[in-house]
């Protein structure tokens, strides 16, 4: 348990470098065999049920495999019908442990030669995913010998290893090494993102102003996420709060400016009495 400790402290220490991943394997392989392992951050667009771009954070294969295995490609993410696994990783609303076996899923489909699935040289896979908002963190976990699926024990185990890992693969990809490989299209919808809400908090601060209306930071945010149209739970998530906090913050303001409620707000900031 001490050493456990001691390589949890190792993947800790390594987040934001090139040894994060490799630390995460093998603090995982002490309890669980696997061959491989990939880290990514999704950007997904879940009202349209898309993907918007995954950027890799890190790979690694065992030493059987080679530095060169050629893991899943990220160009059919996107096209839900070829890959059921972004449909089940875009509609992630909590922590959760996602198994694929592609040997079952040939032989629903009729074949080992004759199906895509077929050609997968991963024949077990494990995905841990952690959603906030628009971003899904994931750390993907594969085996290749058909005789060694992961049984229950096993994914319960990394099921709970997720609680404390998912969130440093999110600091990982805070680190300033990947803000630079930001794709366009992820660059595009964060600036139509702020080109939405800056009307709205430039109307809000307006409003505060000529009724000497003061609010937090945090008020201020909900307000305008409210405004947005996002939900308790999307704010929940960006704030890694509860969505009760959330409510909290929304009575607050609600409190200090005399409105009851989104619609409430919406007249308010809008002046309409």
């Amino acid at each position: 348990m001490i050493e456990m400790f001691g390589m949890l402290g190792k993947v800790i220490s390594s987040t934001g470098t090139e040894r994060f991943t490799s630390d995460l394997r093998k603090l995982l392989i002490r309890s669980v065999p696997i061959c491989s392992a990939k880290v990514t951050a999704w950007s997904v667009d879940k009202s349209a049920g898309q993907v918007v771009e995954v950027r890799q954070l890190g790979a690694v294969a065992s030493r059987e495999q080679g530095h060169s295995a050629d893991f899943p490609g990220d160009e059919e993410k996107g096209d839900l019908a070829v890959d059921p696994l972004s449909r089940r990783i875009i509609a992630a609303s909590d922590i959760q442990l996602i198994h694929i076996n592609h040997l079952r899923i040939c032989e629903r489909r009729g074949g080992f030669e004759t199906t895509p699935a077929g050609c997968h040289r991963w024949r077990y896979e494990c995905h841990l995913v952690s959603p906030r908002a628009h971003r899904r963190y994931v750390i993907s976990l594969y085996r290749v010998d058909p005789s060694c699926a992961f049984s229950l024990q096993e994914m319960s185990f990394l099921k709970s290893c997720g609680e404390v890992l998912l969130p440093l693969v999110e600091k990982h990809a805070a680190h300033p090494r990947f803000r630079s490989s930001l794709g366009v299209a992820t660059c595009v919808r964060q600036h139509e993102e702020r080109t939405r809400e800056e009307p709205l908090r430039l109307q809000l601060q307006h409003r505060l102003s000529s009724a000497a209306g003061v609010l937090s930071e945090r008020e201020i945010e909900v307000c305008v996420g409210l405004l947005t149209g996002s939900t308790f739970r999307e704010m929940a998530e960006v704030f890694s709060v509860k969505p009760s906090t959330v409510k909290t913050y929304l009575r607050r303001a609600a409190d200090k400016l005399g409105f009851k409620g989104r619609h409430g707000l919406v007249k308010w900031a809008l002046d309409r009495s």
